[in-house]
């Protein structure tokens, strides 16, 4: 979840990484994760460029949550390098740099040079995460960051910089589309992938017009869309292929908590009984960090200072009818948004009120429906657009109405 609590404006939200966690094959042959930590360095990164950057058109640093994302970046980051060694010492490098960076320059509210090394995190991901052999190509991973590089140079008048983004861009592009034209047929449970090739290639060819053009604006906007668009991607490698259901584990079906793997229980509740994420994976909760959440590759905390969650919300994500929530949890999104598990309830009393959480309305994410309940602990909508359509918005008591 790529993120922002969902009721935020979208155009900061597309800045805002959704982190699910990527699994592959190590180079010893076992089983292996993108370790939470890590995963958490790019996620405050990200969120460090939306902070000191600023939703688009304004671009308005928030130096008061800057200051608090810094401070969670620079503690998931010494757990990661202390619990994974052997690190490309490039990418090392390139982070701690950045960080000594955003040190001197949210101090002196140099919003150019916070957003330059805030995004120069995001840049040493891919390499970083490529140690692990995530199922994601390196590409999708690079193009993420320099999407956001691209926006950079556009609004600080760096025309040469652009182009060489644009470069890079059009590169990893050129070495992803067989694998996402080879991919994206065999996943309908995301929405976007049928045309996410189409709309890069048009992202691309609008960013050349552009950049011949010397429109810094539109290409600065195009990258916003670019961004998206990488957020599409990163979904579809994580989606399980078109009617494959699962003969054990996660989503496969069960009767009782025997017929379902060590960490897991059968949810009797989710289609008649799913194998899922034992509960003791803390969906709702309050954090700081994904390693409150839970074990499982697939958790993440949405902080409060990073994703404006009060008091942090532990998660997971991403989710789906295959990967499934722990018991008592439901599978929802809004918008663009990665589905993400949240506790499920049935009226207030159920979330934290006092921090302001409210049972919501949701409609289950297209084109098909997750849950397996559409009411969840979320934020009050205070207008229209905070709700998926056709829901509407009761302001007086912030919920989503059919």
């Amino acid at each position: 979840m790529k993120k922002l609590p969902f009721f935020i404006s979208g155009a900061l939200a597309l800045l805002l990484c959704s982190c699910s966690s990527k699994s592959g094959t190590s180079q010893t042959g076992a089983r292996t994760i993108v370790p939470s930590d890590i995963r958490d360095v790019e996620r405050d990164g990200e969120g460090l460029v939306t902070t000191t950057f600023g939703a688009y058109p304004d671009r308005k640093p928030d130096w008061v949550r800057a200051n608090s994302v810094l401070a969670l970046l620079k503690q998931v980051w010494v757990r990661g390098k202390s619990s994974s060694p052997g690190l490309p010492g490039t990418q090392v490098g390139m982070v701690d740099t950045a960080i000594a960076k955003l040190d001197v320059a949210i101090a002196a509210m140099d919003q150019e040079a916070a957003t330059y090394a805030a995004n120069e995190v995001g840049l040493a991901c891919p390499e970083l995460f490529a140690f692990f052999q995530p199922d994601a190509p390196r590409g999708v991973l690079r193009m993420d960051a320099v999407f956001r590089q691209l926006g950079l140079d556009a609004h600080f008048n760096k025309l040469s910089a652009a182009k060489a983004d644009l470069a890079s861009l059009k590169q990893d592009w050129a070495d992803t589309k067989a694998a996402v034209a080879q991919k994206a047929p065999t996943c309908h449970r995301v929405g976007g992938t049928a045309t996410v090739s189409d709309d890069i290639e048009q992202s691309l060819s609008n960013l050349n017009a552009a950049v011949a053009a010397s429109d810094l604006k539109i290409i600065e906007n195009e990258s916003d869309n670019g961004a998206l668009e990488i957020d599409t991607l990163e979904l579809l490698f994580d989606c399980p292929a078109d009617g494959v259901a699962p003969a054990g584990g996660i989503g496969a079906k069960c009767t009782s908590n025997g017929s379902c793997g060590v960490g897991q229980e059968c949810d009797l509740g989710n289609a008649g009984g799913k194998c899922a994420p034992a509960a003791s994976n803390k969906i709702g909760t309050a954090c700081t960090s994904t390693v409150e959440c839970g074990t499982d590759s697939r958790s993440a905390c949405a902080t409060a200072s990073g994703d404006a969650y009060p008091g942090g919300y532990c998660t997971m994500e991403p989710c789906n009818d295959v990967d499934v929530c722990p018991a008592g949890a439901t599978c929802v999104a809004i918008g663009g948004e990665t589905p993400a598990c949240f506790l499920g309830c049935q009226s207030d009393v159920d979330c934290r009120m006092a921090e302001g959480y409210v049972c919501q309305l949701f409609l289950t994410t297209p084109p098909i429906g997750f849950g397996p309940t559409d009411h969840a602990c979320a934020f009050p909508c205070t207008r229209d657009p905070d709700c998926q359509a056709p829901l509407k918005c009761d302001i007086p008591s912030g919920k989503c109405n059919p």
